[in-house]
């Protein structure tokens, strides 16, 4: 990657990291219409077509030779200068990288994880929807929960209200049993998340999608990071 590519040397770019599993990609319709509504947003013109997408990305993961693994998909501003003008480039680039996948160790979904309070501010409303490669918060919350010795921490906004994790959505069974997934105005609408809803829908829970704090939280049956 040039380093004078933007998302190198100013994070203006997006991205999406998308699972598969045993031959099959999970979500990939999901997760490349919200690249494309990420890259709409920040103005990024001249992406290959959908289905050019697809057929990139199924022979990075065929050419890889893993069965599992994280597809690493970014659509860049482009090489071409390094000040802030977007219009300096020569134009959006697509970069696909294939790695493989490190879940977390089998006795964290027996014991359970360690979760804190981020002190990161959560990011403002357009910035925390689009998923870009500006990640510096996120960086720092994963520092701050390596050096606090947790597994993850979560953001909180101004006003109390539990919002997400560094790369990871974060969501609550409430007192009743009701699935609670903090509202999607500060934190990114997650892929996962929106389909853990939908199975939890499905498994005859009710499910809802606001907004709650910590006090709420100490009465909850479970939490869960997703």
């Amino acid at each position: 990657v040039p380093i004078d590519d933007h998302m190198v040397h100013r994070g203006d770019a997006v991205f999406e990291a998308i699972k598969f599993h045993d031959g099959g990609i999970f979500a990939l319709d999901r997760h490349l219409e919200r690249l494309e509504k990420s890259a709409q947003t920040i103005g990024l013109v001249g992406l290959w077509s959908r289905p050019q997408m697809v057929a990139m990305i199924v022979e990075t993961v065929r050419v890889s030779g893993l069965s599992d693994g994280l597809i690493r998909l970014f659509v860049a501003r482009g090489p071409g200068g390094f000040t802030t003008n977007p219009y300096e480039t020569i134009g959006t680039q697509v970069y696909c990288a294939v790695t493989k996948l490190a879940p977390p160790p089998a006795e964290k979904y027996v014991s359970g994880v360690r979760v804190g309070q981020s002190a990161i501010a959560v990011k403002e409303g357009f910035f925390a929807r689009t998923k870009t490669c500006n990640y510096l918060p996120n960086v720092l919350m994963k520092k701050e929960a390596v050096d606090r010795g947790f597994d993850f921490v979560v953001s909180v906004d101004e006003e109390g209200y539990l919002a997400e994790s560094s790369t990871e959505n974060f969501a609550m069974f409430d007192a009743s049993g009701v699935f609670v997934m903090p509202a999607f105005e500060r934190i990114l609408r997650g892929v996962t998340a929106i389909r853990a809803m939908e199975v939890a829908n499905m498994a005859g829970l009710k499910v809802e999608n606001r907004r709650f704090r910590s006090e709420e939280l100490q009465l909850a049956k479970g939490a869960v990071m997703l």
